[in-house]
């Protein structure tokens, strides 16, 4: 794993995750802990309605249109205002053994009222502030559901409203899909999932910070955050039974 502000790529060390982790809490180590569990119980669930979190995203589709949103409209929690959907790119735009991702998102205007957009360039801000979303993580899976990756994107991939890294991390917390629609267990996954891999998505946030700021630096008087040749802005493979057996090293460290 890279450093906090380091651009992240490139194969999954045990090793490093490990010292990432250990620099944590006990409290947030136990949080993500208790996410692996819920996380493992709906893919359990899941297996045993003979699905996994990208059939169900999927079902009742009969062809996977590419660019689409999976399900239609979206999936939106109006109680702690998260959303998500899933969708695939062309196969020339996917990494290596990935199927689609999922995108993650918060409404920051009704969740944390509080926060302002970053001010940046080209600010673009659709005028009801109530829609806004701003991005969290991209979750990308193989056919099976398994997680291999993940990113963050620029502001022009899913129409966000720019706000800092740093209350973006704020909002993670805040993350949750509790309606049941159209799964109650692939939505406890979804939000399982940005509580598990927390630390990575802390990191690759402010590595797309770094990202924009050094993208802009090098390319003077370009509009950075509507730059289609700048699409992902951090990404890191990662490893669902790897980020348990972490955990667990870590933890019994500490006894």
């Amino acid at each position: 794993m890279a450093s906090d502000s380091e651009s992240v790529a490139g194969t999954l060390d045990q090793g490093k995750l490990i010292a990432r982790l250990k620099r944590l809490p006990r409290a947030e180590l136990g949080a993500m802990y208790d996410a692996a569990v819920e996380a493992t119980d709906c893919i359990r669930a899941l297996a045993e309605s003979g699905t996994n979190p990208v059939t169900k995203v999927l079902e009742g589709t009969d062809v996977v249109e590419e660019w689409a949103h999976f399900p239609q409209g979206d999936v939106y929690d109006p109680r702690t205002h998260s959303q998500y959907y899933y969708h695939a790119h062309a196969a020339h735009e996917r990494v290596a053994n990935e199927h689609g991702h999922f995108h993650t998102f918060v409404r920051p205007k009704r969740l944390c009222p509080e926060l302002a957009p970053a001010a940046v360039p080209d600010r673009a801000s659709p005028d009801d502030e109530a829609a806004w979303i701003a991005h969290l993580v991209g979750i990308s899976t193989d056919a099976s559901g398994r997680v291999i990756r993940l990113f963050t994107t620029n502001r022009w991939v899913t129409g966000e409203v720019w706000y800092d890294g740093e209350d973006v991390i704020r909002m993670l917390e805040r993350f949750e899909i509790a309606v049941d629609q159209p799964s109650h267990d692939l939505n406890r996954w979804v939000t399982a999932m940005v509580q598990m891999f927390r630390p990575q998505i802390v990191d690759l946030i402010r590595a797309r910070d770094l990202k924009v700021a050094q993208y802009q630096a090098a390319h003077p008087g370009c509009a950075v955050f509507e730059d289609r040749t700048l699409q992902v802005t951090s990404e890191m493979p990662v490893d669902f039974l790897a980020q348990i057996r972490a955990i667990e090293t870590v933890i019994g460290s500490m006894e």
